[in-house]
Order: C-alpha cells, then structure tokens, then sequence
C-alpha cells in the first residue's frame, strides 16, 4: 500500500522525480490532455520509455501522443499498469475512482502530478536556472508563454519553456533548458494554470511553479466546476504572487479593475516582495500600448516600455493580442534585451495554433479556428477578428464544451459575447455533467435561450443538437467574402476539417 505519506508530500513526490534516471519507463495517465501531452514529449526529450492512457485521442494533442509516446491506450484499465512502470504522472483529469488511479494508490509506484512534473523535470533547482517566469491568468496565457519564449528563443538563449498548445514558431509545447547557454542567462518560460493539480493535489498548477518573474493578463471567474467564487480564484493568485522572491518582478494586465484592487491589496501586503508593473494602454503604466495601426494582415504596435518607444509589427489580430505581445516585449526589456532584438522576435512570432488560425483559404471564404471558449475570450476573439476582415460577413460556430461553459455561469454574458459576429451557430448543451468539487447545483447553459434573444436583437442565430447538423448548416450558408470562426476546446466532432476540406475543394 502506498504511503499517506506520499500521498500528502508534494516535495516529496518531487524529489523522486529528480531521481529517477534517462531510461526509466514513465507512465502518464490522461496522457492526451494540454499539459500532460507535453509531459511526454519532455519525457522522452530526456530519454525516458513513456507509455499512457486516455479516454479518447483528439488532435491536435492526440496525433503529437501517437507520434511520440512508446505506446498509448484507449481506455483506464489496471492491467495497463503490468508490469509497474517505474514512476507515474497522474493528469488532473483522473480522479480517485478511475481504476488505474485505484490500482496506483493501492501499489508501491512512485507517482506526481503534471505540473509537479513540470518542477522536477524543467524547472529545476534556481542554480540550474536562474530564472524562471510564470504566465498565469484566465485569458491569453497560452499566447503570451509562447511569444516570451520567442523573444528569448529568437535571441539566442534557447529557453526552456511549457506552452499548454502548440506553438507555431517551435517544434512541440515543451522544451528543457538548453545546457549549452552560460548557467547565468538560463531561462524558463511556463504557463501557469489556476486549475486543480491532481485528485490528491487540490491547489492551481501554477502553485508547484518558480515564479521569480510572475505574469497575470488577466483575472475572471472560470472553472465553475473546482471554484465557487471568484474570490476563492483570487486567493489562488495572492498565493501565487506570494512566492515571487524580493528581487523579483511581478507583471499585471491594467484593464481589468478586479485586478488592479487585487494589486492595491497586495501592496500593503508584507508577504508579497516582487515589485510590480502595470501593463496595457493607460499612461500610469511603465509598459504602454500608446498606439495601434491595424492592416488585414498586421498590426503595428506602437509602445513606451520603462521610458523607451518601440514599434512592434506583428502578424496577430485584435487588441488582446497586442497587450499579449507588449508585455512579452517589456519582459525582454527588463531581461536587458535590445530593442531591435524584440522587434525582430515579435515580428516573427507566428502565434499558436488554434489561436486565431487560419486552417482554409479558398474562393473568397476564410474558415479560422480558435480554442475560445469563456465568453471574454469569444468576445475578444471576435471583435479582433471583426476589426481586420472589417468588410466581410463574420459566421462565429460555437461549442460549450468545459465543464464551466457547458454550465449556467456565464447564461447571459454569452449573448453579449458575440455582439462583433453577423452570423451565430452553436451547439446545444445535451450533457452538463462531468466534474465538480463545487457545491453549486450543475445547471446546463440554455443555448436555444442564448440564440432566441440573438434573433430578437436583430442577429442571425441558429442553433442544434449535434455537431453533424451544426456543421450542415454552415456547409449551406457559406459563401464568398465569408469569415468562418469555429470556437471550442475541444474536438467539435470532427467538424473543423470537414468545413475546412470543403472550402478547399470549392471551385
């Protein structure tokens, strides 16, 4: 029987992950997921045998698995543990009840989480690397920890980096500190996540982090099914800031006023050493977005960073993006890059996929696809897409699929969230069950209540059971000087591929 001991002592299970040595078999359960993908692709970056376990392989994180883990299966059973591997990693998405999680606890198999993975593996020990910089918040920090890696990438300091998507600049989401560069110039960049650890880790992700430079873009409540409040997500965040060290820095998006409370509060707040810089376009901040020039395949970027003026180009669209671009710029800055080296990094920073990706081209429709799936981020996504294909019918094709969208929380704030779309098409909620730690009751989202005060204000809106009739439908309407955005996080049932081998047949 496995230890209480180990069970309860994150440091612990750390330490045997650091010992575990190049050729040992590693086996991850939920292995298909954001982070746990990544896990394996950096397991085998450093030479272990990895084998797994999902409920389904969806890309584009199944097809990275299939390519690299040494062998996968479809399904949890305990016989998958036969022979004991010799260390597991347990993805947040397994609960006590699954039986291989039984089988685990019930053996003597060393195991940690994902992100207490992340900490053994990538992060390591602060005279490995110096510095290590943390993206959290509940919007755009997929994007930001992949252009903060750019910059440094671009310029030479092959950083170590945990991106939970698939950046387009870089082979995988995940990469180990390069050991080449001078020990002092190491850096790491991870994405952090407020969501659970692990069945027997019940705090964010981003707590098992080093973050001597800790990046918040943004603060909202999400994660319906582990939080009740958004005050209980906000005390995951001043723990978070807690753990930035005196000489270290801490970067706050200024366009949200929860978070600038949250930073008042932190001020008077003894625990919290890092000092802290505003971000984002009012003049209080020291890193400003004081101008921007939008073309239909660029933005310029025009920014004052700790007293300097600096023009970015970038390829991404919308006003998030270019806050997510700024602060990656004045993270290099403060890490005593030149100007002209954050320049060309910027501009040659390709995005991620899934992130406002064309995926079709043809005829005159465009068909994007996007991971969007709080109504923030569906909003935002569509006004940037809005803003560069201003003279073009935009069709936003929607799926609630987390555990937080398919539910009730955010009934009304979806109906705004798609004000910039001149054509709505989601698929309803059939099944809102699923995980919840939360005491709330789990009521489903009313997408057909969604789609009828759509229509009564004037807009297009449609609305189905699954994802064939969804995609039927958008088959239908399409035509010339169509935008076609698909939203989800998720698989969508395949429906992605389907529009877009379709427009690309068109004649």
């Amino acid at each position: 029987m496995l230890s209480q001991e180990l069970l309860e002592n994150s440091e612990q299970r750390m330490q045997l992950a650091k010992a575990l040595k190049p050729g040992s078999y590693v086996y991850v359960m939920g292995i298909c997921g954001t982070g746990t993908t990544q896990v394996a692709v950096l397991l085998k970056q450093r030479g272990f045998i990895v084998k797994g376990s999902d409920k389904a392989f969806y890309p584009p994180m199944g097809e990275i698995i299939r390519q690299t883990a040494d062998e996968v299966f479809t399904g949890y059973e305990k016989e998958h543990l036969m022979p004991h591997p010799d260390f597991v990693v347990v993805g947040n998405s397994i609960g006590r009840a699954n039986p291989e999680a039984q089988y685990l606890l019930e053996s003597n198999i060393p195991f940690c989480s994902m992100p207490e993975a992340f900490n053994a593996w990538l992060i390591g020990e602060r005279n490995y690397c110096p510095t290590s910089i943390v993206v959290a918040g509940t919007h755009g920090k997929t994007t930001t920890s992949a252009a903060v890696s750019m910059v440094f990438d671009y310029n030479g300091y092959k950083p170590g980096y945990f991106i939970g998507g698939a950046p387009i600049n870089f082979p995988s989401g995940i990469r180990g500190v390069d050991t080449s560069i001078e020990a002092s110039k190491r850096v790491v960049v991870l994405e952090g996540d407020e969501y659970d650890s692990a069945f027997f880790a019940k705090w964010a992700k981003f707590q098992n982090y080093r973050p001597d430079i800790a990046v918040i873009t943004s603060l909202e409540f999400d994660h319906g099914d582990i939080y009740e409040t958004i005050e209980d997500i906000e005390k995951e965040f001043t723990t978070f800031v807690r753990r930035v060290p005196k000489d270290g820095s801490i970067f706050l998006w200024f366009g949200q006023e929860r978070l600038r409370k949250l930073a008042s509060n932190w001020a008077n707040d003894p625990s919290v050493q890092g000092k802290t810089y505003f971000y984002g376009q009012n003049p209080q901040c020291p890193c400003r977005l004081m101008k921007r020039d939008v073309y239909e395949n660029k933005q310029i970027l025009t920014c004052s960073i700790f007293g300097e003026t600096i023009e970015l180009e970038t390829s991404l669209s919308g006003e998030h993006n270019a806050n997510n671009l700024l602060l990656a710029a004045s993270v290099g800055y403060q890490k005593k890059l030149s100007k002209q080296e954050i320049v060309n990094a910027i501009k040659n920073f390709n995005g991620v996929k899934r992130r406002q990706q064309i995926i079709a081209q043809n005829a005159g429709i465009i068909v994007i696809e996007d991971f969007a799936h709080h109504p923030t981020a569906v909003d935002v996504t569509l006004r940037g897409i809005k803003e560069r294909y201003s003279q073009k019918r935009i069709i936003a094709v929607f799926e609630p699929r987390s555990n937080t969208s398919k539910r009730a929380y955010f009934q009304d704030d979806y109906r705004k969230a798609f004000s910039a779309a001149d054509m709505v098409i989601m698929q309803e909620v059939t099944d809102a069950s699923g995980y919840s730690k939360s005491n709330q009751p789990i009521i489903a989202l009313d997408v057909a209540r969604i789609i009828r005060s759509l229509k009564e204000s004037g807009k297009n809106a449609y609305c189905y059971p699954v994802a064939e009739e969804v995609c039927a439908h958008v088959l239908g309407q399409m035509s010339a000087n169509d935008v076609i955005v698909i939203m989800s996080n998720g698989d969508f049932g395949g429906i992605m591929r389907k529009i877009a081998t379709a427009v690309n047949e068109k004649s």
